[in-house]
């Protein structure tokens, strides 16, 4: 009896020695894929970066930082939010960090690797991975709906003759904005698309909770847009009264972006909407100028808020092994 306790315990071992010994694997791979693709992207445009006129404003390149370091810490709380309905929340300092951590998983096409990296936090906990991944579909769906009532919104602002005589359609699209994000709605093109991919993706959510949770994505995405017009302003004149149109521009080239599933972080296809929103009021060479930019300075903004997360996890868990 005690050698086949024996046995079974070095087999759970070797088997909890070959999980982990995967997941490091993986975790390489990931970060060569991430700097390969990050790379690449660079590579290929770095004639027009060297060629860029870099007279920026660095006081409003700052704020825009600190508007888009604000916008991911809520985002992670956001997801914990979603977690915490859902009932597969692990606690929100830990959640935050996992959130943080799993950014550059974005920067791999297919978002898989996004949920990979949240997942062993939420294993850990015996959080049922199905709910986690619920979640995840339901953060990335309020983010597009999020980006997408921002850029209805921006729609008042468009400077075109032609949109500004059909005003009234933009508050018809704003009513039906608030129609269809019914779970029932939502959960019937779910259920197509999980009878395709042979998972069950329904949100598990009542109207007046998911309305709440996506008007909080609003208030987070005007956080987002904002910080980009603050990047704009640091290198072409934009006037106040422009705010929401370049942030409703933002938030386009974002859901275009997610939805390109074979672009890494929507890597090329980003930034071909926000240089052809940009055209609109500012020459062609301050919009691709700010195209290109803009990458940059979300990835420099998302280097150091992975970079912090890591940091402050591995000091907390220091502290508490001091501690015990």
């Amino acid at each position: 009896m005690k050698n086949f306790r024996n046995k079974l315990d070095n087999n759970l071992k070797n088997k909890k020695n070959l999980k982990n010994y995967i997941f490091s694997s993986v975790k390489i791979l990931f970060l060569i894929l991430v700097v390969y693709f990050l790379g690449k992207y660079f590579i290929d445009n770095w004639d027009v970066i060297k060629n860029m006129n870099w007279n920026l404003n660095w006081g409003s390149i700052l704020v825009s930082l600190l508007f888009y370091f604000a916008y991911m810490i809520t985002l992670a709380s956001l997801w914990h939010y979603i977690t915490k309905l859902n009932q597969c929340s692990i606690g929100h300092f830990d959640a935050v960090i996992a959130y943080l951590s799993s950014i550059p998983g974005k920067y791999i096409p297919g978002k898989v690797f996004l949920l990979m990296a949240r997942c062993p936090a939420y294993e850990k906990a015996g959080q049922p991975l199905r709910k986690v991944t619920v979640c995840f579909f339901l953060e990335n769906i309020c983010t597009l709906l999020g980006a997408a009532f921002l850029f209805l919104i921006s729609l008042f602002f468009f400077p075109n003759d032609l949109l500004a005589k059909y005003a009234w359609l933009t508050v018809i699209l704003i009513i039906l904005f608030f129609i269809f994000i019914h779970p029932r709605i939502i959960n019937f093109f779910l259920r197509m698309a999980g009878k395709l991919l042979k998972k069950d993706m329904e949100i598990p959510m009542a109207y007046p909770d998911l309305l709440r949770v996506v008007i909080l994505f609003i208030c987070n995405w005007l956080v987002a847009g904002s910080g980009f017009f603050m990047l704009v302003h640091a290198i072409y004149p934009v006037t106040a009264s422009q705010w929401l149109y370049v942030g409703g521009i933002y938030g386009l080239s974002t859901i275009i972006g997610i939805l390109a599933l074979f672009a890494p972080s929507g890597l090329g296809v980003r930034e071909g909407i926000l240089m052809a929103g940009l055209l609109l009021i500012m020459p062609e060479e301050y919009a691709v100028t700010i195209s290109l930019i803009s990458r940059l300075w979300q990835t420099v903004a998302e280097i150091f808020l992975v970079a912090g997360s890591l940091l402050v996890n591995r000091i907390t868990k220091y502290i508490k092994k001091s501690g015990s």
